[in-house]
């Protein structure tokens, strides 16, 4: 709702279908600021430039002024953000940027306004030209494998403090994640201490010793000077890429890096009322800042409160990941109750899901969002065999094929029925979406959604590494130039193209739910699990007809399966069989090693 024009304030609107008609009927330019509730500049920002009588009363007279929550609007982040918060986007009627900013101090906050509405009137303002071929980053030939990708992340990698480029520094969660899916596969040592020197870099500097949790990203290239904002998204990311590097290395440090993200999570972020998590803590600076001591008497960061479906789902993912880890039930038991929640929130495949939790249907609906909840529901089956989670998770795909898909390959970022600006199809959703869809194929054996994951990865190889999605040169320039400093989308891409190549490891564990054995077992492959392994927990009492068509015995002792593709490992009869093949390297002679079921 727009707010009355005074020169007090910047009379805000919300971005809706009217922002750029507004802009065409009045001819005015479209002033739009992307904020957040974390930023702290973005709160400076408000302070000095926004509270300046002169930046008011130019921006309420000569603009559509309109102000975003980037969490609560992630496309347009991704289309107008110009490297960081807060940006500062000026639009013509059409949406094209006319000018762009980070933080603008005042005086220069002026003379951007006075010269973009004096080359408006004049009219000689023009949008910006599309990138020529010069300007766009490095790009893959068409057909590129993973391989580019790794040798995009060894030419980034900081061999002194770990972590990609110089600085800022921002933690590579999926560049770690690969490297460690490598090292786990192969047992090259190389990828291993890349991905752990970075991991010591994070633990050392970005992690909150008094309160807990892990701050976002640090803007010195040691990791000793953090961003202090803590977000809902940053610590589940940390939590699940400290379990995974647990797993494969054992050393403990990374176990208790796990839960102090994880306590930060049901503590801080843990709303009583529902359950569920909100999204972030604000950076303050000043708190931050006080010796320790004094931070106990002062007044804690806010809280955004709000509830982000796909950042719950998230959540619940790394939940999950830790109870199968550290064999924690009440992990199971709140990231259950997170995703029966957003369950209650679907709206089928028509619908879909709400970005934010408890908002009407109509609201507009973000693929990340589905993403998210199809990993959840297919990690909460893989973790407690509980088929009605599998139907969960092929459900999300419908909705995910009916709102987002294209028939070119890929998926929109933004709901097909209600995208009001050009498509853009983002690499690291459609990456995550094509790891979650190869692991679904595995487990219900649906070659429709393996298909659909070849042409979902195919759709981007003429773009990764350099770029992070497919649309309209130039519409993205994500915070803090991502692609360029730690290659989230890439990375996710190499790792969903190495597991589809190679084939997950499919444990099958097959035995009556109530025998120790079985349980023993059970618990034995969730620990094992690491990226590009695949768990499935089947009772031959219950589901007789799947044990059949994979081949294994239903009326056997309770044993374990290792499989890649149809060739698998003889039964493991106790988890001590199978603790040799959870080794880094163990599996590269696996070919060597079978039988067929």
């Amino acid at each position: 709702m727009a707010v009355e024009p005074s020169i007090s304030r910047v009379a805000w609107r919300d971005w809706s279908e009217q922002t750029l008609l507004a802009s065409g009927s009045e001819d005015k330019p479209v002033l739009l600021a992307l904020t957040a509730t974390w930023c702290h500049w973005c709160h400076v920002m408000d302070q000095t430039s926004y509270s300046d009588p002169r930046v008011i009363e130019l921006i309420n007279g000569r603009f559509i002024p309109v102000r975003v929550d980037v969490d609560q609007r992630p496309d347009l982040s991704a289309r107008y953000n110009q490297g960081g918060f807060p940006s500062l986007a000026i639009l013509d009627s059409e949406g094209a940027v006319i000018e762009g900013r980070i933080y603008t101090p005042p005086d220069d906050m002026v003379h951007l306004l006075e010269s973009v509405t004096s080359s408006h009137h004049e009219g000689s303002y023009a949008a910006p030209p599309l990138d020529s071929p010069h300007d766009l980053p490095p790009q893959t030939p068409p057909g590129a494998s993973g391989r580019s990708v790794i040798q995009r992340i060894e030419a980034l990698y900081d061999p002194l403090f770990g972590g990609l480029g110089d600085e800022p520094k921002q933690p590579p969660w999926d560049g770690i994640d690969l490297l460690l899916s490598l090292y786990q596969r192969n047992g090259e040592k190389r990828l291993r201490d890349m991905a752990c020197r970075t991991l010591d870099g994070i633990l050392d500097g970005l992690f909150d010793h008094k309160d807990g949790g892990f701050f976002r990203y640090s803007v010195s290239r040691d990791w000793k000077v953090p961003h202090y904002e803590k977000m809902l998204v940053t610590n589940a990311r940390s939590a699940s890429s400290f379990l995974t590097a647990f797993q494969v290395t054992g050393r403990p440090a990374y176990k208790k890096a796990a839960l102090g993200a994880l306590d930060y999570l049901t503590t801080t972020l843990r709303d009583p009322a529902t359950g569920l998590f909100w999204a972030s803590q604000d950076a303050g600076e000043e708190y931050y800042r006080l010796p320790w001591k004094n931070r106990n008497s002062a007044v804690k960061p806010s809280i955004d409160t709000t509830l982000y479906t796909g950042w719950n789902a998230l959540a619940a993912g790394a939940l999950v990941h830790a109870f199968g880890v550290l064999g924690t039930p009440a992990y199971l038991k709140q990231a259950t109750h997170v995703l029966e929640t957003l369950w209650a929130e679907f709206r089928g495949e028509s619908l879909g899901l709400t970005h934010m939790v408890g908002e009407p249907p109509g609201q507009t609906r973000f693929l990340i969002d589905h993403v998210l909840a199809l990993s959840a529901y297919l990690d909460l089956y893989q973790a407690t065999g509980d088929r009605a989670q599998l139907q969960r998770a092929e459900a999300m795909f419908e909705a995910i094929q009916h709102l987002f898909s294209d028939a070119d390959g890929g998926f929109y970022d933004v709901s097909r029925t209600e995208a009001q600006m050009p498509g853009l199809k983002p690499v690291l959703e459609n990456s995550l979406l094509a790891k979650a869809l190869v692991e679904l194929a595995a487990i219900t054996e649906e070659e429709r959604y393996f298909e659909t994951a070849r042409a979902t990865l195919d759709a981007f190889t003429g773009v990764v590494p350099g770029r992070s999605y497919l649309g309209p040169p130039g519409a993205r320039k994500m915070e803090e130039d991502e692609e360029r400093l730690f290659l989230p989308a890439a990375s996710a891409w190499a790792m969903a193209l190495d597991l589809m190549d190679s084939g997950p490891v499919h444990l099958v564990v097959v035995g009556d739910s109530s025998n120790r054995t079985t349980r023993s077992l059970v618990k034995a492959a969730l620990r094992a699990k690491t990226p590009g392994w695949v768990v499935q927990v089947l009772d031959p009492n219950t589901e007789a007809d799947t044990v059949a068509n994979l081949g294994f015995p239903a009326d056997g002792a309770p044993a374990a399966y290792l499989c890649v593709g149809r060739q698998c490992l003889a039964p493991f009869r106790s988890p001590g069989e199978l603790r040799k093949w959870t080794r880094p390297g163990a599996l590269a002679s696996f070919a060597g090693s079978v039988e067929v079921a």
